[in-house]
């Protein structure tokens, strides 16, 4: 949906504002005349036309002035405006500030904001077709695909009833969109159908009138055949339009694009040229994902030339960008957070007016009809809130578990020497149990453990926080990761919470392990037939600034098991309120350890689970279990 609201505006001729390329003239111009007009539709289209000019280059300033021209359509009771502003909203934030929470959050406004327009507007079935396709490109980017292909299925059902109303360029513009979204979703026989379609009516335009990204999508549809010469053309087929029209993030993406298939047919020469020109045009637009690639692909390349020098330098810069983009996600995760606060407290204001409203029609009928009609209105409406307050409580639990869930590893990492298996269960519908793995180039698997402060959403939003912690620390040796990752919970400061976390790095032969306040690490030796328990605990992170953590090194072999748990299994209470005890489940592991991991789980859950006596635990349970082979 690269520049797709650039279209819109064209296409819609929404604005009587004439719009501009981006330059301080135009900007001063701009601000100049909104000073001196007081007409509320005018001041819109003047803020919107200058948003689209900071489309692709500060997708921040961007935000700020659609902000501007929502708040003047809504204040001025300008309804068939804010579909369109919620649209721009959603492309910003999915296109320049890689926010796809927020871009998601702004489709779905969209909606609710087409449903709202009156029957009659020429533009309802339209910008509600729109408000399908920019839901389904929200999902796609959050790896969603059955909800992207379920609203793009109704944005296409929806134009194929309206396309007769659409001119060319619209046209060209919706099928131009539906393939980007089915190329996301990994569905490469309809983004060619699409995109197919969208090509044909753009190679029927003179060279003035044509965009770029359809030959982007042919390219990156060829990429995935393997086409990577075919592909190459077509990228650079699409850049001339680019530059003509000024969109320079639509040139970097295909530049980006030609050095990783130059770098594919190993035509290394070319893909360190095309890498380059990403870089120079990221000193203007905003493209940090390109920066990435390009700095990593540049690190490849130097490394396989043995130019070590280069191939470091990459490697900083590769590794600095990365920084960059962890900091904006931490950045976008807060602004997240506030959003559904905000979303939350209109929706109360809406109950709210909607409450008062049925006050004042049940106080007419109670006047008019008798006490006991007025009693039993009253009664109905309070359950009717309760279960609309209900159904929201619902929903955000159901959406935080479904976020807990996607934080978890999708399947355990595949070594030939190790059998590992694991087990979570949550004592409420979110829990702050955590494990994952991370697993290295060198063969390493760095296995995590952890149990946040609490339970529920709260504890929920610890867990986020560690997991993006954790992705944005180098490798290291656990006690360093621990340390590092305390800073960053520490700055990012949740108040009272605090996590627990053990981190067991697993070589080849030998074991690294740390702990911040978790239970014992058990390791069972095979040689000796005996558990070690390891208690160099820290204190949890978020506690103190500097704390400091302790490593331990062991031998790991054959038939050696490492066990790392939470301390749901064995502080769980019976019906006399007595704890399992940690004694009794080092003798049980004991007795186990001939299993493979998964039994060795199955063993231990069978014993807790009849030991509370089918009650509910009051806390999390998780199991970690590596076996050496």
């Amino acid at each position: 949906m690269r520049k797709i609201f650039v279209i819109v505006l064209c296409c819609f001729h929404a604005t009587s504002y004439t719009q501009v390329s981006y330059s301080a003239v135009n900007l001063r111009d701009s601000l100049k005349k909104l000073t001196i007009t007081n007409d509320p539709n005018t001041q819109v289209d003047i803020l919107m036309n200058i948003s689209t000019n900071y489309a692709y280059f500060k997708g921040d300033s961007g935000m700020l002035f659609l902000n501007k021209a929502k708040n003047v359509s809504i204040e001025n009771n300008l309804i068939d405006r804010l579909p369109l502003i919620y649209f721009y909203m959603s492309s910003c934030n999915s296109n320049t500030l890689g926010n796809y929470p927020a871009a998601l959050y702004y489709s779905l406004e969209t909606l609710k904001a087409a449903n709202q327009m009156d029957k009659k507007s020429p533009m309802k079935q339209t910008l509600t077709s729109f408000a399908y396709y920019s839901i389904a490109n929200s999902y796609s980017y959050l790896l969603n695909k059955k909800k992207s292909e379920e609203y793009l299925n109704k944005s296409f059902e929806l134009f194929q009833k309206i396309k007769s109303t659409y001119n060319k360029s619209y046209t060209l513009t919706t099928y131009g969109v539906y393939a980007e979204t089915c190329i996301r979703n990994k569905d490469f026989i309809n983004a060619n159908k699409y995109n197919e379609m969208a090509i044909d009516i753009n190679d029927s335009y003179e060279f003035k009138d044509r965009w770029g990204i359809p030959y982007i999508s042919k390219g990156m549809i060829l990429q995935n055949e393997n086409k990577h010469v075919e592909a190459i053309e077509y990228f650079k087929k699409s850049i001339p339009h680019s530059i003509y029209r000024n969109v320079l993030k639509d040139q970097s993406e295909a530049q980006m694009a030609i050095a990783e298939s130059y770098s594919a047919i190993q035509n290394f020469d070319s893909a360190i040229i095309y890498c380059n020109k990403v870089i120079e045009n990221g000193k203007i637009v905003a493209f940090n994902e390109g920066l990435q690639k390009s700095y990593h692909l540049m690190y490849q390349i130097y490394k396989l030339k043995n130019i070590k020098d280069s191939a470091y330098k990459y490697l900083e810069k590769f590794n600095d960008i990365r920084d960059i983009i962890f900091n904006n996600l931490k950045l976008n995760e807060a602004q997240n957070m506030a959003m559904v606060e905000e979303l939350k407290q209109r929706d109360l204001a809406e109950q709210k007016a909607k409450q008062q409203k049925i006050l004042i029609i049940t106080g007419i009928c109670a006047i008019l009809l008798a006490i006991g009609i007025y009693l039993n209105g009253k009664r109905k409406q309070r359950e009717r809130l309760r279960k609309i307050e209900e159904d929201r409580k619902n929903s955000e639990l159901k959406a935080a578990r479904d976020l807990q869930q996607s934080m978890l590893p999708k399947e355990n990492p595949k070594r030939s020497d190790l059998d590992i298996a694991t087990y979570i269960r949550s004592s409420t519908e979110v829990g702050g149990d955590y494990y994952d793995f991370f697993p290295q180039v060198d063969g390493s698997i760095f296995s995590v453990c952890g149990d946040a402060t609490g339970h529920g959403v709260t504890s929920g939003m610890m867990v986020s926080v560690t997991k993006a912690g954790l992705n944005g620390i180098n490798p290291v040796k656990p006690h360093k990761i621990l340390q590092r990752l305390n800073g960053v919970v520490k700055r990012i400061d949740l108040g009272t919470l605090r996590m627990s976390l053990n981190i067991a790095e697993i070589t080849q032969n030998e074991i690294y392990l740390s702990s911040a306040a978790m239970p014992p690490i058990y390791l069972y030796k095979a040689s000796t037939k005996s558990i070690e328990e390891f208690m160099n605990n820290g204190l949890p992170l978020g506690g103190f600034k500097d704390e400091e953590y302790v490593l331990e090194t062991r031998n790991f072999e054959s038939g050696d098991i490492l066990v790392q748990l939470s301390d749901g299994l064995p502080e769980a209470p019976n019906s006399k309120g007595e704890m399992y005890d940690y004694e009794r489940l080092k003798n049980l592991i004991l007795s186990t350890v001939h299993l493979p991991s998964k039994e060795i789980i199955d063993v231990l859950m069978k014993s807790v689970d009849e030991w509370m006596e089918g009650k509910h635990n009051p806390d999390d349970i998780t199991l970690v279990i590596t076996k050496k082979k």
